[in-house]
């Protein structure tokens, strides 16, 4: 009985540790990939060093490559996390809306809302911009994302009228110009989220229309 007792003790006391562990890993890399964000949003990341962030995160640079193996793999998992983010609310905004204006504006300005408020964004979009966008295009969660655009979009105008390859163009551009609109609002200073969204809503809902039906454009000639 007494053994019992005491494996179950063993036992419960393991599993503490080990939580209490998680714990502690789980916030040495909140403050790594926090101090991160501060120093790639201050020199960007190619005047980085892992001893600048080892600095700021006052984690110790063994715990710094306990989880990071460079500078570059933070700044991949920065990048990772903020498109998993883009992914979740402009998904969650295209699905409350009604047609396909109303749906490419909702979605852009979901995009713009999360984007422009962030503190260091602007430094941190201007600093880095060549790496973001290398990352960006050919990466398995931006092919998710395009794919969740896709569908959403075919459930309001019939783009499957549209080959392949013009849907993928399509499809492509709706996202690359939300990307570089917010590029173009950090270099100007202008952060009015709504009036970005609403400039590239009109500046793409009568071409994509009359692309997908070129016979109701030819009526309004």
């Amino acid at each position: 009985m007494v053994q019992q007792v005491r494996r179950a003790s063993t036992g419960k006391g393991a599993y503490a540790l080990s939580e209490k562990r998680e714990t502690t890993r789980a916030q040495n890399r909140e403050k790594i990939e926090a101090a991160a964000w501060t120093i790639f949003s201050t020199i960007g990341l190619d005047a980085a060093s892992v001893r600048d962030i080892v600095a700021e995160s006052q984690v110790s640079p063994g715990s710094f490559y306990n989880y990071y193996g460079s500078k570059e793999a933070v700044f991949d998992e920065i990048v990772d996390r903020l498109i998993r983010r883009i992914r979740e609310e402009t998904a969650a905004a295209r699905a409350g809306a009604g047609d396909f204006e109303v749906m490419l504006f909702e979605a852009y300005l979901a995009f713009m809302n999360l984007i422009l408020p962030m503190k260091g964004g602007a430094a941190f979009f201007e600093l880095n911009q060549h790496h973001i966008r290398s990352r960006l295009f050919g990466a398995t969660q931006i092919e998710a994302m395009l794919l969740d655009i896709e569908t959403d979009v075919g459930e309001r105008i019939e783009i499957d009228r549209l080959s392949p390859i013009k849907r993928h163009i399509l499809i492509s551009v709706l996202f690359a110009s939300g990307t570089e609109a917010i590029f173009a609002a950090f270099r100007s200073g202008v952060y009015d989220a709504g009036d970005l969204a609403g400039f590239l809503t009109r500046l793409f809902t009568p071409g994509i229309v009359s692309a997908v039906h070129p016979d109701l454009a030819k009526l309004h000639e």
